[in-house]
């Protein structure tokens, strides 16, 4: 006569096998190495600004000795002040003129060669656009050859 197996026999013939985790790590680590390469760096570029001292607005208050160019940017266009004669750049069509800003700030350049600083000044409600059109056209020209006019700008609020 045979007995019947018992239960706690065929339980102890399997043991519990070992989850593989090999393919998983695999995985992983290509997911990884796929998000490293299709990720998007932002490039930011910066601009130096620089604010007057306090020394430098004293010494230019004599009539001799020019002080630091202004320009300021209103809604009927530009005026520009600091150096030489007050100057009015007016919109044309609702439009900045600044190809002739660029004009002007070459003549002033050439009549004070050793000037760097300027002081830009923008109404609260200038656009982002305008307030980087003008520092890019008081820091340097790009008509004929490259040339740095004013590359030492300092931005305000005017009033």
């Amino acid at each position: 006569m045979s007995f019947k197996p018992s239960k706690r026999r065929r339980h102890a013939r399997h043991s519990e096998e070992e989850i593989s985790l090999t393919s998983l790590m695999d995985m992983i680590t290509i997911l990884v190495v796929f998000l490293l390469v299709t990720a998007v760096f932002a490039k930011t570029a910066v601009i130096d600004t620089y604010l007057p001292q306090e020394g430098e607005a004293e010494a230019g208050t004599s009539a001799a000795a020019p002080s630091v160019l202004v320009i300021n940017v209103t809604e009927t266009g530009f005026e520009l002040g600091g150096l030489g004669e007050e100057l009015l750049i007016p919109k044309r069509g609702g439009i900045f003129d600044f190809k002739l800003l660029t004009m002007e700030l070459i003549n002033l350049k050439d009549r004070y060669p050793d000037k760097e600083e300027a002081i830009l000044l923008f109404t609260p409600n200038t656009s982002y656009d305008t307030v980087i059109k003008v520092m890019d056209a008081t820091r340097e020209t790009t008509e004929g050859t490259r040339r740095k006019l004013f590359p030492m700008a300092s931005l305000g609020e005017s009033g």
